[in-house]
């Protein structure tokens, strides 16, 4: 017997749901919808500490139109976890109290590692880990996760503050451009090097494996730009040259002629440049995209108290 839930992962650079049917011992789900509310929690949090009234009515506005989807579609469990954005936000509880008011919503508050066990849970139903050592790397607008496993056991994880939004707010105040994009990246190099170095000095990965709309969107770049196919997968040579093509490519000109949302087209150029750093401290010279993610885990894990 089938059951109807629905997964909402509130992030920084947008709120997203999926509604699926599971059930027990089913090895996929069935997606029935999925929704993209582009609210930027992430915009308010990392500059002003805290969500203005604007952005909390905003974000009002997505749960109450996800509470109505719920009723019509006869959702019977819903699941909605909050991030980055909504850890550091000093008024967060506001936003909570009010989503559950209007909307009948409960949101979660979870920390870097529940967000990094989640991810990894969606991945390893659809990739074989089985006696394989992987390090996924989850780009977020707020944080980035970096999750070493061995087969279907989390070795290490670890959230680091420097999410794809986060990196544009911080140049924008430091009146920097998307050049500089690297002295950003450079102040957080040592912490993330001393984590991959530490967990990789007696097992390197055997692959790595990427999630988070951005490292989708790269996929897809790799098809659109260098004509090249699978988007499941990038190469570090591959993900270099589209970056570069990126970064010789107006703001205007990615949103018109690279079809990306605007709120897509700003974070790209962050998303991608993290993913190479990442894959060069692990010497990791290819990423597998499983185009799951969060909505995926949590998913995953309703499906298991059926």
């Amino acid at each position: 017997m089938s059951r109807r839930v629905c997964a909402i992962d509130i992030g920084s650079n947008a709120i997203r749901m999926m509604i699926a049917d599971v059930s027990p011992q089913q090895e996929h789900f069935h997606i029935v919808k999925k929704y993209r509310a582009a609210v930027r929690l992430g915009h308010d949090a990392f500059t002003l500490k805290s969500f203005t009234p604007q952005t909390i009515e905003l974000a009002l506005e997505a749960f109450r139109r996800f509470a109505k989807t719920n009723r019509d579609l006869q959702v019977k469990e819903v699941r909605a976890v909050a991030t980055s954005a909504c850890r550091e936000s000093r008024n967060s509880q506001v936003l909570v109290d009010r989503v559950y008011t209007e909307s009948g919503i409960k949101i979660e508050i979870i920390d870097g590692l529940e967000e990094g066990r989640l991810i990894h849970q969606a991945v390893q139903h659809e990739l074989e880990l089985k006696n394989k050592t992987s390090m996924l790397i989850d780009i977020g607008g707020g944080s980035v996760e970096v999750t070493f496993s061995q087969g279907d056991q989390i070795l290490s994880s670890k959230s680091f503050p420097m999410g794809t939004v986060r990196v544009l707010e911080n140049l924008q105040k430091r009146n920097l451009t998307e050049a500089h994009m690297n002295i950003l990246i450079g102040e957080f190099l040592p912490e993330l090097t001393k984590h991959i170095h530490r967990t990789t000095e007696e097992t390197a990965p055997d692959f790595a494996v990427g999630t988070g709309g951005n490292i989708e969107c790269l996929g897809q770049l790799k098809e659109q730009l260098l004509k090249r196919s699978p988007s499941t997968f990038l190469t570090l040579a591959e993900l270099s040259q589209i970056i570069d093509i990126l970064k010789s490519t107006r703001l205007k000109d990615r949103i018109e002629k690279l079809r990306l949302r605007p709120d897509r087209a700003d974070v790209i150029i962050p998303a991608s440049t993290l993913v190479q750093t990442i894959m060069r401290q692990a010497e990791t010279e290819k990423i597998l995209i499983p185009k799951v993610g969060l909505r995926d885990g949590l998913i995953w894990a309703m499906a298991a108290t059926i």
